[in-house]
């Protein structure tokens, strides 16, 4: 746990210290108050496509996608092995027994919730993505070592 936080407090840190002072149109910020009242923000961000906010919420870190007009996209979370809900648990256990779990996202969307798993199998020397529906069932399974 100490090191996803450090290592989520890094990439804020990183950012905010490279930040170029941007400022969110209001209908962001608005938005962002309004679906998490009580975090605190890090950072606002424009990557051209999305306007992302890097926040803090109690012991969670994460960020929040907006479009130009502040319509929210997503949420992101990084979470550790022991949050996982115990269906998506379940589910990468039996699937990859021999795997280690490296990182585990939570992507809340307007359209329900995912997770991202990123496992490493030292017995193929592999990585893989996995994306879960929050019943456990796997909607996406990607070889992150497979050649274009």
């Amino acid at each position: 746990m100490k090191k996803v936080t450090l290592t989520i407090a890094s990439i804020l840190l990183t950012g905010i210290l490279f930040a170029q002072d941007y400022i969110p149109p209001t209908t962001a910020t608005s938005a962002f108050k309004t679906k998490y009242p009580s975090a605190v923000v890090q950072e606002w961000y424009d990557n051209d496509n999305e306007i992302v906010c890097y926040f803090e919420n109690g012991d969670n870190y994460g960020s929040a996608h907006f479009t130009a007009k502040g319509a929210w996209v997503r949420s992101e979370f990084t979470l550790t092995e022991e949050e996982m809900p115990s269906a998506i648990s379940m589910i990468m256990k039996d699937k990859y027994p021999d795997s280690e779990i490296i990182e585990v996202m939570k992507m809340e969307t307007p359209k329900g919730t995912q997770f991202k798993v990123i496992v490493y199998n030292p017995i193929e020397e592999s990585d893989y993505a996995v994306t879960l529906d929050d019943t456990g069932k796997i909607i996406k399974e990607e070889d992150l070592n497979a050649e274009d």
